[in-house]
């Protein structure tokens, strides 16, 4: 009888070890990738091209909700997740007139979406597929937790036509500016002075109705001018103008966008 209890209990535990073997054995990736499909990324690789321009991912896990910019507009869904099979649902965006560069990029980015069954996650980057095909990459977005009151507030400014670019990036930390489509972005720090006025002039300022404000003139629409837009995120929202002639902002925003290109430029003298 003890001979038999010790054969049964021996039985028993050879059972846990497989289930436990078993379950250690599903593709980790899979694991990982259920796991950590959540927050913020940027997209550096749409329909086998490198992005040059920003374009964002956003994930809530929580809510099974989807957003992020496009090239001109926001854009929000939702997505569904089945072991590595994603499918994404009732994609809309906002209404902006578009350039015809960024309204290119932005109806692939959301065509890929359209199109994507399946991804993988590898060292942290996200992968979107049509089953074998890879139709984009992206990277997370580190946040910088060193940032206090003013961590969720930045200002991009971005002004472009067939023969000429110009962007500027400004958080309370870094100043990021690309004068050139063919030259690499230049970062240098924010200065607490600069900064400041930055604020001052943001504060004065109705950010969440940037959208509704009306350009002074639209000639980029029909004699190839410069446009230019202006993005506020805050708090974690993107707040964007409509697209106007560069070097003539709505009023409401021209000190804004004025200190931006001083700042922008004098770093980059620096």
């Amino acid at each position: 009888m003890k001979t038999f209890t010790i054969i049964l209990f021996s039985l028993l535990l050879n059972s846990c070890g497989a289930t436990q073997d078993s379950t250690s054995n599903l593709n980790p990736d899979m694991q990982k990738a259920t796991q950590t499909l959540n927050g913020d990324y940027k997209v550096t690789l749409l329909d086998n091209q490198s992005i040059i321009q920003e374009l964002t991912l956003v994930f809530d896990s929580t809510t099974k909700r989807v957003s992020g910019f496009s090239g001109c507009n926001n854009f929000f869904g939702s997505y569904e997740i089945n072991n590595d099979n994603i499918t994404f649902s009732n994609l809309g965006s906002t209404k902006k007139f578009c350039q015809e560069d960024a309204n290119v990029t932005e109806q692939n980015y959301l065509k890929v979406l359209e199109n994507t069954t399946n991804f993988k996650i590898e060292d942290n980057i996200i992968t979107l597929l049509n089953n074998e095909t890879v139709l984009l990459n992206a990277s997370p977005v580190i946040k910088n937790t060193s940032q206090k009151q003013d961590n969720s507030l930045t200002f991009k400014y971005t002004a472009f036509s067939r023969g000429t670019y110009t962007m500027i990036s400004i958080d309370q930390n870094t100043v990021t500016s690309q004068f050139s489509r063919s030259e690499k972005e230049n970062v240098t720090p924010c200065s607490k002075e600069d900064w400041n006025a930055i604020k001052t002039l943001s504060d004065a300022i109705a950010i969440k109705s940037l959208n509704t404000l009306e350009p002074p003139s639209t000639a980029h629409q029909y004699d190839g001018a410069a446009s230019s837009n202006l993005t506020i995120t805050l708090n974690g929202e993107q707040y964007s103008t409509p697209t106007f002639d560069a070097g003539n902002p709505p009023k409401e925003i021209a000190d804004l966008v004025s200190k931006l290109l001083e700042v922008a430029k004098l770093d980059t003298k620096k």
